[in-house]
């Protein structure tokens, strides 16, 4: 770390800052609070006399902390990781501590200030906490909750949305007066802020704080969407893309998806199709994807590779696979050999308790759901032979088309969305986030086929042998999703039928031929 005269040096230089027109510092976060008390004591030995906010960022997964902390240089008091150690691989109570631990720091910190004053009682300085900058980061809902356990705010929850009421400023004799705009509690000089009452009506987060999920995809922070409890399956690896493809809808689905052609929704616009998440540098990509690929196997060796988590992304996932598929990752990987090149998929559940570590949501004393759902490109040949093991079992759906627009549905009825995962939960209607819709299906295959284009095929000169393969699969191969309908007893029936049993076979099959 840095030494003594290291920390005076840097004092220093602040000093200058200041004397030449700063007005207030603020700190990186941190999570010792005796480090920070520390730090505004030197400040104000220095001569020091301007406002010192420290920075706090609420804790929002165990993964993050470490990430953060890792790369910033900050240090963790024990007793924070031994707090968080137990519950590490729940995100909601992981959360929860978090915003335990910022309000109890806050408070040690407020009760920390002590106001120096002039001979006409004016506040000279504060050696403890000038107010709190929060860095939120763009999720407001613990920042939120934080405050309220300060008593800053009023909060009323109405479904998933917080809203602040009247803040609370509190004067230096310790009088509450309302104010619509009040911001930092201390520059008049505060030194605590009193609990306020709140008025709350429990929500799906409130429900689901003890579960690890509150839904099977993680909600949008927006106020506008705070409401918004279903989306098509067909973004969940891409979901900054659909939040931005639908940011102008009227309304979002609340309760059941509807009908998607429906004025209030809008369009699913084309906005999204700008949107790239980085892969790194040009570089970057072609170590991931292939610096040379000749094969139509190379390209199936990228999506296995994905698979197996040694290619950290693809362009149709933004993340590394999730946690419900590791228990079939052996034999989605043996499928992308062959050729099944999936970008989205989750096995089947049937009645799974809403804590389950893997599969739970949504809150406590409930039962899940989900049907086996699977979605990937295929070339034409694959396509015909899958269809016709589809035709002989009747509890399954296929939908395809290509990069022309042709489509492909087999053992579907004309219309209907189908619920794709669903939860049975006490005192409340039938929850189904997830489902599929049809129409929504070629929205989503218009986007799918361009990021051939925008994200791998230039990478490769044009007209050389890899542009070519590339571009290639784009044109010729199909997007496919298929849906098993029958759910229970972990999707198969007497026969031993499960869909990646058969979509191995037929993998398996068509590449010996």
């Amino acid at each position: 770390g840095v030494g003594e005269e290291g920390r005076k040096l840097e004092l220093k230089h602040l000093k200058e800052k200041l004397d030449v027109g700063a007005d207030f510092i603020i700190t990186q976060f941190f999570y010792d609070v005796d480090l920070f008390l520390g730090y505004v004591k030197r400040c104000r030995s220095v001569g020091i006399t301007c406002p010192i906010i420290p920075g706090i960022l609420p804790i929002q997964s165990y993964s993050s902390l470490l990430k953060m902390t890792k790369f910033c240089g900050i240090s963790v008091p024990k007793s924070v990781i031994e707090r968080l150690q137990e519950v590490r691989h729940d995100d909601e109570a992981v959360k929860k501590i978090g915003c335990e631990i910022a309000s109890e720091m806050c408070r040690t910190m407020l009760s920390s200030s002590n106001f120096l004053k002039n001979e006409h009682g004016e506040v000279l300085v504060n050696s403890g906490a000038d107010g709190f900058h929060f860095y939120t980061l763009n999720l407001e809902r613990s920042t939120t909750r934080i405050l309220a356990a300060l008593g800053a705010v009023d909060i009323i929850f109405d479904n998933t949305s917080a809203t602040s009421k009247k803040s609370k400023k509190i004067t230096q004799n310790g009088d509450e007066t309302n104010d619509l705009n009040a911001d930092s509690q201390h520059s008049n000089g505060s030194s605590s802020i009193t609990p306020a009452r709140r008025e709350r009506n429990e929500s799906i987060s409130e429900e689901a704080m003890s579960t690890r999920r509150v839904l099977p995809w993680k909600p949008s922070a927006m106020a506008n969407r705070s409401k918004e409890d279903v989306r098509p399956i067909n973004w969940s690896n891409r979901p900054k893309s659909y939040v931005m493809r639908t940011d102008e809808w009227d309304e979002f689905p609340n309760g059941r998806w509807g009908d998607s052609t429906s004025p209030a929704f809008g369009e699913l616009s084309d906005v999204s199709h700008f949107y790239s998440f980085t892969l790194g540098s040009e570089d970057d990509r072609r170590a991931m994807l292939g610096h040379r690929p000749l094969l139509e196997t190379d390209i199936y060796e990228v999506f296995a590779k994905y698979v197996e988590g040694t290619v950290p992304h693809i362009p149709w996932c933004e993340t590394p696979l999730q946690p419900e598929s590791f228990l079939i990752q052996p034999q989605l990987a043996k499928l992308n050999r062959f050729g099944f090149l999936t970008i989205n998929s989750q096995p089947p559940v049937d009645g799974l308790p809403s804590s389950h570590p893997v599969f739970g949501w949504g809150g406590k004393g409930g039962r899940v759901y989900q049907k086996a759902y699977f979605e990937f490109f295929l070339s034409p040949d694959k396509v015909e032979i899958l269809s016709q093991m589809v035709t002989h079992h009747p509890n399954l759906n296929l939908y395809a088309v290509n990069y022309a627009g042709r489509d492909l549905r087999v053992g579907v009825e004309e219309g209907g969305v189908t619920a794709l995962t669903w939860g049975v939960f006490p005192n409340r209607e039938i929850l189904q986030p997830t489902i599929f819709d049809p129409d929504i299906f070629l929205v989503w295959a218009d986007e799918a086929f361009s990021l051939w284009s925008s994200m791998w095929l230039n990478l490769y000169d044009f007209g050389s042998e890899s542009y070519e393969l590339v571009e290639n699969i784009r044109d010729t191969y199909y997007l496919v999703a298929i849906i098993d309908n029958e759910f229970t007893d972990g999707g198969k029936t007497d026969d031993e039928f499960s869909l990646l049993t058969h979509l191995l076979a037929v993998g398996k099959n068509s590449s010996a031929s």
